[in-house]
């Protein structure tokens, strides 16, 4: 650290308190909390930073204030955040809203002056936030909120122990173990806890993160184990989680050792100061966060002992599933040589997706959308459904752009997997419920922009008004469904706690359907996924297997040869099970 201050904010709605009542545990941890102090005996600083009322003009700003601080008061905890004035930041006194790093930037400011993103640690509900938060260098963390399925910490006393070690800075954490046989998983008391779903060892130093079948375990006691047993001692600060799409991360950053390697989902050991600046840089082929520690990243479901019986009309969609007509789908995409996002070929296939669509009934319409300082499009068809309004919709998304990073605009870029296969995926979708009569409204998009940094789905999301985001029940979105990574055909469903109900169907589906394995995360990464769950929408990416990785994507070698169709077919006949469901079916649409 830099010798400051450490900081330590929360948000207060759905982290400290619930409906106007302290949540289990909160009075405990904050007194636990200030009562940590440093090497050089400096206590804690605690500091609150809430979305509240807005102010019309400056002179409301302190009676909204004044009203805050009694809700704390009320509550019994306005102790800890004394002087209010320095230790409480409201979206009213500085305009802006979460995630906005202005109110971040001014909580540290009031706060202490000579504090930096690197001395403040973060705890909120909200998922989106604590991303926000990370980018800036902050260390922060996800408290399962009211209602929500996960978190870096389950209950408010987990987190004592962690900001212990992030004040301590835990130079002597080390790497103890990376477990990969579910028979060894008994090696140590940390593995046996994290097997019996515990998350809340207390002993000093002892966590663990889980990488589908590793188990990844620190303790300030022992000695680093990696693969190659060289006993390589590592402090907790340098253990971070990188999310990569194919081998991103580890082609640009060869230097940097990794511990455990499940193709999306690396742990790796990085000097914060290097991880912080990677993280500000918003590189869009990688993210880099601090590990969360007793949390499951990945997981590989169990086979399923039983499955819902199959609807005999939703069999036949899936069985509509065609394998030639995808490859037929997908050779017309790669056959553009580049669908870079602001090239001629991008419009040129981009307006033939257009045409396509239209020919088989779907309103599809063109929208201008900014890539830099440049024009690229997204592709919005509908086709509404017969059910009674207001009716819900449901979203199927794909990227169609492409990119090769090393050769520039005009390169070749195929984008065979990354993304023409599930841009042909949603082309196949396209094609089978366009004569089916569904209850529920359907909406195909085609992104431009996503390889640049999400611009397409960023500024859809952003210009939905609110009743239209309200009826949007479930977002599918396909980006690289056609390498086969894996010994089995795997499919990864990545979402956000608010996906999770989009995620138990689409696992219903492929064990009712199909014989895709599949493994889930809820941790969601760059993809077209994500601007909707930071909206608060259920959305997944559906994605393949995450134990290996397309190592050729974003160049000139992701071609046609290497996309396995049996991949794409099951995990469409997946997609297609699942949107049968939610569609519906009614008997007579005239």
């Amino acid at each position: 650290m830099t010798g400051n201050a450490f900081l330590v904010f929360f948000d207060l709605g759905n982290t400290l308190e619930s409906d106007d009542v302290l949540l289990p545990g909160a009075l405990e941890t904050l007194t636990q909390i200030a009562e940590i102090k440093d090497d050089t005996g400096r206590a804690v600083l605690l500091g609150l930073i809430s979305d509240f009322t807005p102010a019309t003009t400056p002179e409301q700003i302190p009676a909204i204030q004044a009203e805050y601080y009694d809700i704390i008061g009320r509550l019994g905890i306005r102790s800890f955040f004394e002087p209010v004035a320095e230790r409480v930041t409201l979206s009213t006194e500085v305009n802006v809203r979460k995630p906005d790093p202005a109110i971040f930037r001014r909580a540290i400011e009031k706060l202490d002056p000579a504090a930096s993103f690197a001395d403040s640690l973060f705890v909120t509900e909200n998922l989106a936030h604590v991303r926000a938060a990370r980018r800036l260098g902050m260390r922060a963390m996800h408290f399962r909120g009211p209602g929500q399925l996960t978190g870096d910490i389950i209950s408010l006393p987990d987190l004592v122990p962690l900001v212990r070690d992030f004040v301590e800075g835990t130079p002597d954490s080390v790497l103890v173990d990376v477990v990969t046989t579910p028979a060894a998983l008994t090696a140590t008391e940390a593995a046996a806890a994290a097997v019996a779903g515990a998350t809340d060892s207390r002993s000093p130093g002892v966590h663990w993160v889980r990488l589908g079948d590793q188990l990844v375990v620190t303790s300030r006691a022992g000695t680093h184990r990696d693969r190659t047993g060289d006993g390589t001692e590592i402090p907790l600060d340098r253990l971070h989680l990188v999310v990569q799409n194919g081998r991103l991360f580890q082609q640009q950053h060869p230097d940097v050792p990794v511990l455990a390697d499940k193709g999306r989902y690396l742990i790796v050991d990085l000097e914060p100061a290097r991880a912080r600046a990677l993280a500000v840089e918003h590189d869009p082929c990688f993210a880099v966060i601090p590990a969360p520690l007793d949390t499951v990243v990945f997981q590989q479901q169990p086979p399923p002992t039983t499955s819902a019986p199959q609807v005999p009309w939703v069999r036949d969609l899936v069985d509509a599933v065609s394998p030639s007509e995808f490859r037929a789908d997908l050779e017309k995409l790669v056959a553009f040589g580049t669908r870079h996002s602001t090239s001629a070929t991008f419009l040129a296939a981009v307006e033939e997706a257009r045409d396509r669509l239209a020919v088989r009934g779907y309103t599809a319409t063109l929208t201008s959308i900014r890539v830099g300082s440049r024009t690229s499009r997204n592709l919005i068809a509908d086709r509404v459904g017969h059910g009674p309004e207001p009716r819900p919709v449901v979203l199927v998304t794909a990227h169609l752009d492409s990119i090769n990073i090393d050769g520039g605009p005009a390169a070749p870029a195929p984008g065979a997997d990354d993304n023409g296969s599930g841009s042909a995926g949603l082309l196949t979708i396209a094609r089978i419920f366009a004569e089916h009569p569904a209850e529920a409204d359907l909406r195909l998009i085609l992104f431009g922009g996503e390889e640049e940094g999400l611009f397409g789905s960023l500024q859809y999301v952003a210009g939905l008004p609110p009743a239209e985001r309200d009826r949007i029940s479930a977002v599918l979105n396909m980006d690289m469904i056609g390498s086969l990574n894996t010994p089995l055909p795997t499919v990864l469903l990545e979402g956000g706690t608010v996906s999770q109900p989009v995620i138990d169907g689409l696992a219903e589906a492929a064990a009712s359907y199909t014989s895709l394995v599949v493994q889930t995360s809820l941790n969601p990464f760059n993809s077209d996924h994500v601007p909707f769950i930071d909206a608060g929408i259920p959305a997944v990416l559906t994605i393949e297997g995450a134990d290996s990785a397309n190592d050729r994507v974003h160049s000139e070698r992701d071609t046609l040869e290497f996309v396995d169709e049996s991949l794409p077919v099951e995990i469409l006949r997946m997609n297609v099970a699942f949107l049968a469901g939610v569609l519906g079916r009614v008997a007579d649409p005239g």
